[in-house]
């Protein structure tokens, strides 16, 4: 017996586990052993170890450090993409700290979803940023920094689409007007491409005077300007013809939107009326509306605005009360 304790100890020497220790880990072992079990005590012992030393994870990471990393693999995203990843996930790190010291195999559901409201106030706002969390999990998940995706259970956020009227055609006419001054003319053509074509901003500001054929009356919205990623053809009516031909004379691979774009446009909106009362995407609700009920022909919409189906057209965009059939006509002539 004293030879069994000493090998024991010279086994146990440098471990920090004393030979009480040790026993009682057997004894937990086999308390879970089944009675009248077939395999031997030491057999069931072996296999739970095994079963154990499967299960330990041979890598960790923690959760700011895999974000970087994840960072760093969508260098081929487009900026703007690039960006919103980076400011939603720093966002969520710096609004809760304790997210920095865990590491992607202790999450659960319910603390990912804790974390995401506790940030994100608006249900667009939490589906942006469970769609950025849901593709880091993946990115863990594919370098064996955790077991599972907690996000995959996460429920997105219903969106109750607020109603937005259309610009009255006065409206319309007094934006231009400023837009035409002296001062803020350069930035005329951008804003026709957006109030006569329903192009998205952003995909405004990627656009080159290239990519404007005032001979075939087509815009190309290429898939690196694009928000869904696909090519498509917009069409150039009357209106923004006649306002595009006078700068379509000047490099081709230059930019629409000119140098200080953001500040020009803003100062434009704040000189026709529009100051801290300006909706987002106005102006692509206002082509919307008026070509419906200009052309009442929601596929050939469809195609202009890039959208995959019609449901999100008549839902989100199309708003024809208070518009007439003659400033419908005028609009697009």
């Amino acid at each position: 017996m004293d030879k069994e304790i000493i090998s024991a100890k010279t086994l146990l020497k440098g471990t920090g586990i004393s030979l009480l220790d040790a026993a009682r880990l057997v004894r937990n072992i086999l308390d879970a052993l089944p009675k009248n079990s077939s395999i031997a005590p030491i057999e069931f012992c072996a296999k739970v170890i095994e079963v154990g030393k499967r299960n330990i994870r041979s890598k960790e990471m923690r959760f700011n450090e895999g974000f970087f990393l994840y960072l760093q693999t969508k260098g081929n995203l487009r900026p703007d993409s690039l960006k919103d990843i980076r400011y939603l996930g720093k966002r969520l790190i710096k609004s809760n700290p304790e997210l920095s010291k865990c590491n992607f195999s202790e999450f659960s559901v319910s603390e990912c979803e804790k974390w995401l409201l506790q940030t994100f106030s608006t249900p667009s706002q939490f589906n942006k940023a469970r769609t950025m969390l849901h593709g880091l999990f993946e990115f863990a998940l594919r370098r064996e920094w955790c077991d599972k995706n907690p996000v995959k259970l996460i429920e997105r956020r219903r969106i109750i689409e607020k109603e937005i009227s259309p610009l009255t055609f006065p409206q319309i006419k007094n934006l231009l007007k400023t837009a035409k001054m002296p001062k803020h003319k350069e930035c005329l053509p951008a804003i026709g491409l957006l109030m006569f074509a329903g192009v998205r901003p952003r995909e405004v500001h990627r656009l080159t005077w290239k990519d404007i054929d005032l001979e075939e009356n087509s815009i190309t919205i290429h898939s690196l300007c694009s928000k869904t990623g696909g090519v498509r053809q917009v069409e150039i009516c009357s209106s923004l013809k006649r306002l595009l031909a006078p700068f379509a004379n000047g490099q081709k691979n230059e930019r629409v939107c000119p140098k200080n774009w953001q500040k020009r446009w803003r100062d434009i909106r704040n000189d026709s009326g529009f100051k801290n009362v300006w909706v987002q995407d106005i102006l692509r609700h206002t082509y919307a509306s008026y070509h419906a009920k200009r052309f009442k022909d929601l596929p050939r919409l469809q195609l202009n605005m890039g959208h995959y189906d019609l449901s999100f057209l008549r839902s989100r965009y199309v708003n024809m009360r208070g518009i007439s059939h003659t400033d419908a006509r005028d609009f697009f002539n």
